[in-house]
């Protein structure tokens, strides 16, 4: 139930960040969320750096919001967003992948009055979140293997490194849905 209530509060802290007005409240939350990194004695170094990583999306929304709106309003929802990014690495961090799939189970249960099983539901979220690391470290391999083959990514031959990849990518997750079958999961 604690993971539960963790997850809703967090859903709805990260969706409230959108609704406030600018100026004071978005330096709460900022302050919020240090103050939360300190008490959870996550790395500040791993939180900067991990928000970092989200720059070219948030100035991507920055570019299409100043087209749409003002300067300001643009500049405040790329505020926001490296808040929401954030918050997102804290819950992250603070949550594993059993504990989530666990939660969301718990949220799924009115669903059995219409007979669905949400235990397949946790199974199938464990595996999803646990096969994200896996894809991106393939993705990585290919990107390293296509750069020491000297062999240039782009539209014309990502048909040929893709379909590798997605062939690669459907054999793991039949030898996923096999292993679960030979353990008794009936779905």
């Amino acid at each position: 139930m604690k993971d539960v209530l963790k997850f809703l509060i967090f859903i709805i802290y990260a969706t409230t960040i959108f609704f406030l007005p600018n100026h004071i409240y978005i330096l709460i939350c900022l302050i919020i969320n240090l103050a939360i990194i300190l008490l959870c004695k996550l790395s500040i170094k791993k939180a900067f750096f991990n928000t970092f990583k989200i720059v070219p999306f948030v100035l991507f929304t920055f570019i299409i919001n100043l087209f749409l709106d003002s300067f300001m309003f643009a500049l405040w929802i790329g505020i926001k967003l490296i808040i929401v990014c954030n918050t997102t690495f804290i819950y992250s961090q603070t949550t594993t992948v059993a504990n989530l799939a666990k939660t969301i189970r718990l949220l799924c249960t009115p669903l059995k009055l219409f007979k669905v099983n949400t235990e397949e539901i946790e199974v199938m979220v464990c595996i999803s979140l646990s096969l994200l690391p896996a894809i991106k470290n393939d993705l990585t391999e290919v990107k390293n293997a296509c750069k020491a083959k000297n062999i240039d990514i782009n539209l014309k031959n990502a048909k040929y490194i893709l379909s590798k990849f997605l062939l690669s990518l459907i054999k793991r997750v039949n030898q996923i849905d096999e292993a679960m079958i030979e353990k008794g999961c009936d779905y």
